[in-house]
């Protein structure tokens, strides 16, 4: 059964130059890109905050991959990195030898105030579904509000959604998940819980790597009796409070993260994979004792779906190639991060298994890196839409090493400093200079091959 929806007269709540929807990573950067550009630019977030996985499901350990190695954060990133760190410190991390993590609470605070202090229009609870095509050409966007659809209209859109949700409106073509059945790697529900016991915790040795090591070995060896699928069990900040930060454990399987049914099956399932593994970890886990369950993430996260049809599709070969394209617009160390799409847990963790045997993880080895072309963040058919973050055209392996929450900054840097250009110019994204586009990057901090 369908129904026919009355047409309605919708209300233009903006014009700007640059759109940029959805506030995490990619988002940050092109915003704060844009803005550098001098344009008017707005920015749509459907949450209350900004941070994207980051604050909203507690990913705040961000780039762990390159802890011990030589590759550091360029770009904006880095930019938001040091000053975080001049305001905020370490975020009350008491761990000993770890990667920088933000607090997503601090951080929330902090990026209000970087971005307004950019120039950046904020407008938060404006969640986007529909757009309005004419042609080849987005004439604005709707966002669904409490007071109905409202438009925005702008010269240059920047999708940063993370599904590609207005690139799906405008009829982008797209593909999801892996090639064989549309399979998404799994969604998770991170939580943090306090009264952890820190003097048993700390000292020589991390206590609570010792745990996840043991924890590891203990699901491997079939000890756990736990329900939920996951092995792995990666902890966050500690602080001298007995707060972890956060807990990245649960994981709920084939499931589609645009579908709301699946959406409703990963949140409720996740909670209940929570409640399990406080329980365990109370009557396992030494110095976990006294905990308590002190927050849930209020959304539940994902770690790939949608990827857009784009002028050039980058590759897993392209990546064990180093290929480095005329167009590029980052450099990333060669890096894969996916887990199991189908839960299967047996598996070795090379990238050779494509996402079909088991997940694949490949830490930073050498000295390897690969580049990010331009052409990727521009899709097919519409010629004012730019798109930033882990939906840009990649195939599946490829975007567990481009969804890194650097790498998606990185891509909406680029993203932003192109639709500056545009407007600028009076040409559409696919018409700017590259070299151009590369020059103001560079001068923007963000490594790039000369």
């Amino acid at each position: 059964m369908q129904y026919t929806i009355k047409e309605k007269q919708v209300e233009v709540k903006r014009e700007v130059d640059i759109l940029v929807v959805g506030g995490g990573p990619a988002g940050i950067g092109a915003a704060v890109a844009a803005a550098r550009s001098g344009k008017r630019v707005l920015l749509l977030e459907k949450r209350g905050f900004l941070g994207g996985n980051i604050t909203g499901a507690y990913v705040e350990t961000c780039n762990h991959f390159l802890h011990g190695t030589t590759f550091t954060t360029n770009g904006i990133y880095a930019e938001i990195e040091e000053k975080y760190r001049d305001r905020f410190g370490n975020s009350h991390d008491i761990r000993m030898d770890a990667p920088h993590r933000f607090s997503s609470e601090y951080l929330k605070i902090f990026l209000d105030d970087f971005l307004i202090n950019e120039g950046v229009e904020l407008m938060f609870h404006s969640f986007v579904n529909d757009v309005i095509v004419e042609g080849d050409h987005i004439q604005g966007v709707i966002i669904q509000s409490k007071k109905g659809p409202l438009a925005v209209k702008a010269e240059v859109i920047i999708d940063a959604t993370g599904d590609g949700d207005v690139a799906f409106s405008a009829g982008v073509p797209y593909d999801q998940g892996r090639d064989a059945d549309g399979l998404c790697q799994p969604g998770s529900v991170n939580f943090r819980l306090a009264g952890l016991k820190v003097d048993q915790l700390t000292g020589e040795v991390d206590g609570l790597k010792v745990i996840g090591k043991r924890f590891h070995d203990d699901y491997r060896a079939g000890k756990t009796g736990l329900t939920c699928k996951r092995q792995d069990l990666p902890f966050g900040r500690l602080t001298s409070g007995g707060v972890a930060s956060y807990v990245n454990y649960t994981c709920a399987y084939e499931i589609d993260p645009t579908d709301v049914d699946g959406l409703t099956q990963g949140e409720v399932e996740c909670r209940r994979y929570i409640l399990e593994f406080y329980e365990y970890a109370k009557n396992n886990f030494e110095g976990f004792e006294e905990i308590e369950l002190a927050s849930i993430a209020p959304e539940i996260g994902f770690r790939d779906s949608r990827r857009i049809k784009g002028l050039y599709r980058l590759t897993k070969e392209d990546i064990e190639a180093q290929k480095v394209f005329e167009d590029a617009i980052a450099v990333y160390p060669r890096f894969y991060d996916m887990l199991s799409p189908n839960a299967y847990m047996d598996g070795d963790g090379k990238m050779e298994g494509e996402g079909y045997k088991g997940h694949i993880y490949e830490p930073i080895r050498d000295e390897r890196t690969y580049t990010i072309p331009y052409r990727s963040l521009l899709p097919v058919n519409i010629n004012n839409l730019i798109v930033a973050g882990r939906c840009i055209s990649a195939d599946h392996v490829a975007e567990s090493s481009i969804r890194g929450i650097s790498a998606c900054m990185l891509t909406g840097q680029a993203a932003g400093v192109a639709a500056g250009l545009a407007c600028k110019g009076k040409v559409t994204p696919s018409e700017i200079n590259i070299q151009d586009l590369q020059a103001i990057l560079r001068e923007q901090r963000v490594v790039i091959p000369s």
